[in-house]
């Protein structure tokens, strides 16, 4: 990783590049390897989406190194045909140098995947993007495969991420790959990340799709389930200790967050359990204890039912990242 290339557009957003460039740089600052980090756009000068002016841009150059790193940070999509044809003439480059350099890894944030569809880069290859674009990046692009819950995708050397704080995750996993684990760890580490994300981790967790209602007592009762979730817990023990039939309460929570008493409590232990696998080498039987389940087959059926790899394999594939 010598080169790394951070291309900006009209209206870039400023996390989408500031997350990134300063995690790559870090490595520099930590002496970890030699690197030349260069800005460049299609004008010397970029307007962000949060008013801010990025000044000093160089512009798109003729070729790039076999191994460069390029970085297509996030955007606001164009609304009028003179940033449409900026884009076009961006999407026109970036095909070429896409052609033209061996080993280059491109790497998307956010709506960044749209240039790299324009490019034509997105054919037959599985992507991702921000939760609120994934549905509109299929239909512009149909060829792709669009993940649309993952915080990043990686599909050969091509990488696409859901942009804003993940790029951040993004760019730890390509220092892991490249210049290994512990310089990721001393990177994330600096950067003051208690705990690195996997690309196939939700975009949106689930307190995001559990909490939208605004309903009091059920949001007590989350709370109650959140602190207590490892203890041997009884549904109905629950209902009245909330002063409620276990029907009442039932319905009420399923009536708000969506999901069952139940579903929720075993998210909650499995979300629990995949930090344990990640940070520790436990044994199965003590992470089940840990986590409020009865034995560890009780956990394995848990697990199946939130997780497509098993428990120890899921240890394996974050242990690489």
């Amino acid at each position: 990783m010598r080169n790394v290339w951070f291309l900006l557009l009209p209206h870039t957003h400023l996390l989408d590049l500031a997350g990134p460039l300063q995690t790559i740089s870090t490595c520099f600052e930590l002496d970890m390897a030699p690197l030349c980090v260069r800005c460049i756009g299609p004008i010397t000068q970029i307007e962000c989406f949060q008013n801010i002016s990025v000044t000093g841009l160089e512009p798109l150059p003729e070729s790039l190194e076999a191994g460069d790193l390029l970085f297509v940070i996030g955007h606001k999509l164009p609304q009028i045909p003179a940033e449409q044809s900026i884009l076009q003439q961006v999407a026109h480059w970036l095909q070429r140098i896409a052609s033209h350099t061996p080993d280059l890894a491109i790497c998307s944030i956010c709506t960044g995947a749209f240039l790299l569809g324009q490019a034509g880069l997105l054919d037959g290859r599985r992507c991702t993007t921000h939760h609120r674009y994934a549905e509109q990046l299929q239909q512009h692009f149909p060829l792709a495969e669009v993940l649309s819950n993952h915080l990043f995708v990686q599909d050969g050397n091509l990488y696409t991420s859901a942009g804003v704080s993940t790029g951040i995750d993004l760019a730890l996993h390509v220092i892991s790959q490249r210049l290994g684990r512990s310089e990721a760890g001393r990177v994330a580490q600096e950067l003051v990340i208690y705990r690195r994300r996997a690309g196939n981790d939700p975009q949106l967790s689930m307190r995001d799709l559990t909490r939208n209602h605004i309903h009091p007592l059920i949001h007590e009762v989350q709370s109650y389930l959140e602190q207590q979730f490892a203890s041997s817990l009884a549904m109905e023990d629950v209902a009245r200790r909330f002063n409620l039939s276990y029907r009442h309460l039932a319905r009420l929570f399923r009536q708000n967050t969506g999901i069952t008493l139940q579903a929720y409590l075993r998210k909650l232990r499995v979300e629990h359990a995949k930090q344990l696998l990640e940070q520790q080498r436990i044994p199965i039987e003590s992470l089940a204890e840990r986590c409020g389940f009865s034995s560890s087959q009780a956990f394995r059926l848990a697990w199946s039912k939130e997780m497509p790899l098993p428990p120890l394999q899921y240890r394996k594939s974050a242990a690489t990242l």
